[in-house]
């Protein structure tokens, strides 16, 4: 029970800190250890708040949940909270050229992911 609750402290710490670093319109928080300062620095850090959330909201649902959750659908959660922080990235921080590329190879990426999650799905036999 301890470690359940370590756990589910450690994950609601990091959702918060990919949540208030990805939705606050400066990137300098109490979360963060350094001082983003450059434009760079800020879309660099606001797409890698979408990893935290990630780890933040399946580490919540690991924690409650007895399914097994399978490696496609983490993959999926994953690029969906960083193209969700990229969004916020271009609302904040502007858009780049490397920030469209990145934000294209995630959309693809998901969408091929999603593809072939529903493609496994189907091809299940449930007459076991």
């Amino acid at each position: 029970m301890i470690l359940k609750a370590t756990i589910l402290f450690a994950s609601m710490i990091w959702l918060a800190m990919g949540l208030v670093t990805c939705l606050m319109p400066g990137v300098n928080n109490i979360f963060l250890p350094i001082e983003v300062t450059s434009q760079e620095q800020a879309i660099l850090i606001r797409s890698m708040s979408g990893i935290l959330i990630a780890l933040g909201y399946l580490s919540i649902r690991f924690v409650f949940s007895s399914s097994k959750v399978q490696i496609g659908n983490v993959l999926l959660t994953f690029s969906l909270c960083c193209i969700f922080s990229k969004l916020c990235s271009f609302i904040y921080d502007g858009i780049t050229t490397h920030s469209l590329l990145v934000l294209s190879l995630l959309a693809v990426y998901s969408l091929g992911l999603y593809y072939l999650q529903k493609k496994r799905k189907n091809q299940l036999d449930y007459n076991l």
